[in-house]
């Protein structure tokens, strides 16, 4: 029986083997297969990248590392702004090399813009912005209709250390030492308090240098270690570490001469509004009376300024007083203890910052590729930087009532500021926001602005009786045959506002110019304070009303006019120019100029002319007969404009009338006779002129002779 439990132990165990090396050999192909992926996906594209900084070289190829779950080209830098040079390989496709630019990041501005050497190999250069806080950082070409993000990952070889020379700590006292290191901004600062056995200590930022502060909280020898976390990691054995090796130092913490009484807060606020204090417990100690109250100052010595009073009230089981404080002057513990005296005669001492209530002085906003400006307006829908300055900003977390806030760790918060990234609700209808410090209003709003943006004319539509056209794109004059009726313009306000995009009232003004066929000015009419508000279709359509003075009808120009519109003669205009009120948009906005011509193409004019040098053969004769004296004509003709054209005629004329033969020739055998014609002439077509030189041909009737004739020359014309 032992035999067979053996036997069955021994093949379960054996078993148990097989599984272990299968799961083993099936993990391990899985990585290897995601790894051949990774690699597969940045190589399928390159087959190198070569990076320069400083005096060091890395290659994709042996110097990748895989972090963040992707492989990734890594660098040490020194500076925090420093110049790279890349040199790119890319894969051939169809024997070509593909064609690639490089495109604008925010994490690093161009020096030397992507060039093809004649090596086979992309070069460029450029510079970066901030290595310490820019995340996911990636080289971004490019290629057809796509990007390509080069994947970097720089790191550092930063140190810090404190030099603390031979300094002893005191209870209650808060001694600060200097961090030496080589790359402050790589420095993660975290300025709240860290508790360890028998010490508390933080490292924190204060007049452009880092400081690491030490509070011992027990007497004697006390070893003090710390690290300090790293933005950008230092590579260790090839790996990653966000924070620097741990230190140590010995230190001796010396009570002090007077017995020092810990608060159970380590701060209180200054609210000048308060004059009662605030409730605090204290130490107990058998001289510190009850219902006494004590001075606290700066200094042992008598006279010294006052910092705060300190009435007890009574004893409390937990071996604490309740006491009443009322702060008169700032403190900070750093500055050194307070003394807590009775008169001038110090009793004991203890240490508290008093610090100044939260306060906002000023409110400044960033936008995107804007600067920063002194103001309080935002606008629905966007999302902006706001800039607190003010004092004890550090010391509370604001709200701001109905707004996002989209804030990230990196945001900048400290006493005198702090940063927020905050989106405005695109349909927010309060017209201005209160900022709370905890659960109480500081009086300081934002005001929420309707935008007031000049938006393209393509809302807007002119109606003449023809084929309506948007005033945006009547770039070319509009020739009207018929009569040009009522002029009408109507204002299609869905186009102005959209959910994605919004510009608010369009202030507009109109000008009407009534022109003549010489293009002389009959009339000019100036349609002011017009105002089209955004439809129902705008998110913000709410917050425009009647009330607000929205004028959406549609306007009748010759509800302004004298000289209207069907009454116009032939080739006159009526000019409409629509723009943006400059004193509105600050002397921005679009203009648009639509210009309406009654246009004719076939005129009716009576001509006189004297035609001299006629050949006219009758109709019966004989013979072809010799040149004519000095006639006289007057013809009823029509003449022909070109279609497209405004007042282009075309080199022709048709008409009909009375022809003198040799009216103006006095020789006594002359031939005189008086005949109807139905003439085809062909002028020079020169516009304004008088007198012309045309070439008539046609047919007639004398009617002495009672003969039918042809005829052609030439002949002077007179226009009246």
């Amino acid at each position: 029986m032992t035999f067979h439990l053996l036997k069955h132990f021994r093949v379960s165990f054996d078993n148990t083997r097989l599984v272990i090396r299968f799961l083993m050999f099936v993990g391990v192909f899985s990585w290897m297969t995601f790894t051949a992926k990774a690699q597969n996906n940045l190589f399928s594209h390159f087959s190198n990248v070569e990076l320069r900084i400083d005096t060091n070289f890395y290659q994709l190829i042996t110097d990748r590392v895989y972090v963040e779950n992707e492989w990734k080209l890594p660098f040490e830098y020194s500076k925090n702004a420093p110049v790279v040079e890349f040199r790119i390989f890319p894969r051939k496709v169809g024997g070509k090399i593909p064609a690639m630019q490089l495109k604008q990041n925010s994490a690093y501005t161009i020096i030397d813009s992507l060039t093809l050497r004649i090596e086979g190999y992309y070069h460029c250069k450029v510079k970066f912005k901030d290595l310490a806080q820019v995340e996911f950082l990636n080289l971004q070409l490019q290629k057809d209709e796509g990007v390509l993000g080069i994947p970097l990952f720089p790191y550092s070889n930063t140190y810090a250390t404190i030099y603390p020379g031979d300094g002893d700590l005191y209870i209650g006292d808060e001694k600060s030492f200097e961090l030496v290191t080589n790359n402050s901004d790589n420095i993660a600062i975290n300025p709240l308090w860290k508790k360890k056995n028998g010490y508390e200590y933080r490292i924190h930022r204060s007049e452009d240098k880092i400081w690491l502060s030490i509070l011992p909280t027990v007497t004697g020898s006390i070893v003090i270690d710390f690290s300090v976390d790293l933005f950008r990691p230092n590579m260790v054995n090839g790996r990653p570490k966000y924070n620097t090796e741990q230190q140590t130092f010995n230190f001796n913490a010396k009570g002090s001469r007077l017995k020092f009484l810990t608060f159970d807060e380590r701060e209180v606020i200054w609210e000048a509004k308060n004059p009662m204090g605030v409730e605090l417990q204290i130490d107990n100690h058998r001289m510190l009376a009850i219902n006494k109250t004590y001075r606290l100052e700066a200094t042992d010595e008598s006279g010294g300024p006052l910092i705060a009073e300190l009435y007890t009230v009574r004893r409390l089981s937990n071996d604490k007083v309740l006491c009443l404080f009322r702060p008169y002057n700032y403190h900070k513990i750093s500055s050194g203890y307070l003394y807590i005296k009775e008169g001038d005669i110090p009793k004991f001492i203890t240490n508290i910052n008093i610090v100044p209530e939260p306060k906002i002085n000023q409110v400044s906003i960033l936008r995107q590729g804007g600067s920063w400006v002194k103001s309080k307006q935002i606008y629905p829908g966007e999302t902006v930087e706001i800039r607190l300055e003010g004092e004890g900003l550090s010391r509370t977390n604001f709200k701001f009532e109905d707004l996002i806030d989209v804030s990230t760790d990196s945001i900048i918060k400290n006493e005198s500021v702090a940063h927020y990234l905050l989106k405005v609700p695109i349909d927010i209808r309060k017209k201005s926001v209160n900022i709370y410090s905890g659960n109480k209003k500081t009086g300081v709003m934002l005001d929420i602005i309707e935008y007031q943006r000049p938006k393209k004319h393509d809302f807007i539509e002119i109606d003449y009786g023809g084929k309506p056209v948007i005033a945006a794109e009547a770039t070319q004059p509009i020739l009207h045959e018929s009569t040009i009726g009522d002029v009408i313009i109507q204002f299609n306000d869905q186009k102005i506002d959209d959910a994605f995009e919004l510009y608010g009232k369009q202030f507009l003004e109109i000008e009407v110019r009534i022109t003549d066929s010489e293009n002389k000015l009959v009339e000019k009419q100036v349609i002011d304070d017009i105002v089209i508000c955004p439809g129902e279709n705008s998110p913000r359509s709410f917050s425009y009303t009647s009330a607000t003075g929205c004028m959406n009808e549609i306007i009748s120009v010759n509800d302004f006019l004298s000289n209207k519109t069907h009454s116009l003669e032939n080739w006159a205009k009526v000019e409409l120019i629509i723009r943006h009120r400059k004193n509105i948009y600050g002397g921005q906005g679009y203009t648009s100029r639509v210009e309406i011509i009654k246009s004719k193409y076939i005129a009716f004019d009576v001509d006189l002319s004297i035609p001299a040098g006629l050949i006219i053969k009758k109709v019966g004769e004989p013979g072809f007969p010799g040149l004519s004296g000095i006639s006289l004509s007057m013809l009823a003709q029509f003449s022909f404009y070109q279609r497209g054209e405004i007042q282009k005629l075309r080199p022709f004329k048709v008409g009909a009338g009375f022809l003198a033969k040799n009216a103006f020739n006095f020789n006594p055998d002359a031939e005189r006779d008086l005949g109807i014609v139905l003439l085809g002439s062909v002028y020079p077509t020169k516009k304004g002129r008088r007198f012309s030189f045309p070439l008539y041909a046609g047919m007639g009737y004398f009617l002495n002779e009672s003969k039918f004739f042809f005829l052609i020359g030439p002949g002077v014309s007179i226009n009246f």
